[in-house]
């Protein structure tokens, strides 16, 4: 059965209690899709993609420098170091080598800040807020952790979700609004 982006978006909101709008520093975003990340048969996250405005094509959104959030709320506890490895995994399958090369940096800061978090527990909400010329600032339930810069990190860590590769692709059929959830 297909769904218009329109009653994905309306599922979505619904289905997993989120916001329809968000404001990083001033900017309003609007809820563009999201969908529940599934491993084994065991729901692992929610995952919540906010762009300016509604987006349903992949290269669009990873190609334009706007702000955006993506909000992931966790279903279980997981463990830092456990995740780094999806993290990476994702990472590698979506970039060239090139890109991986470009973002070791940044990567590297991004990285720490995760580590430090040992094991984060279920219901918590981790949320990636970009900013052109600002970065990525990484927040763990309303507290920031520290910012990291570049949009090439940013893309890069967009593209787990919504690259060639995706780590589930009924998911980024969900966070672009084309798909209900994700199986």
């Amino acid at each position: 059965m297909a769904f218009s982006p329109v009653s994905a978006l309306a599922s979505a909101d619904a289905r997993f209690n989120l916001e329809t709008h968000t404001r990083v520093d001033g900017v309003d975003l609007v809820l563009n899709g999201a969908g529940q990340r599934n491993l084994l048969f065991l729901d692992i996250y929610t995952v919540a993609l906010y762009l300016p405005k509604k987006q349903s094509d992949a290269q669009i959104v990873l190609k334009n420098d706007l702000p955006r959030s993506v909000r992931v709320i966790l279903s279980r506890d997981i463990s830092a170091e456990h995740d780094i490895e999806f993290l990476l995994d994702g990472l590698e399958a979506n970039n060239t080598r090139e890109e991986m090369a470009a973002i070791q940096e940044p990567l590297a800061h991004f990285l720490r800040m995760i580590r430090t978090l040992g094991t984060v527990t279920k219901g918590s909400v981790v949320r990636l807020d970009y900013l052109p010329g600002v970065g990525t600032r990484v927040w763990l339930n309303q507290r920031l952790l520290g910012n990291v810069p570049g949009a090439a990190f940013n893309r890069s860590l967009l593209k787990i979700w919504l690259g060639d590769q995706p780590i589930q692709e009924g998911l980024k059929k969900a966070l672009l609004g084309v798909a209900r959830d994700a199986i």
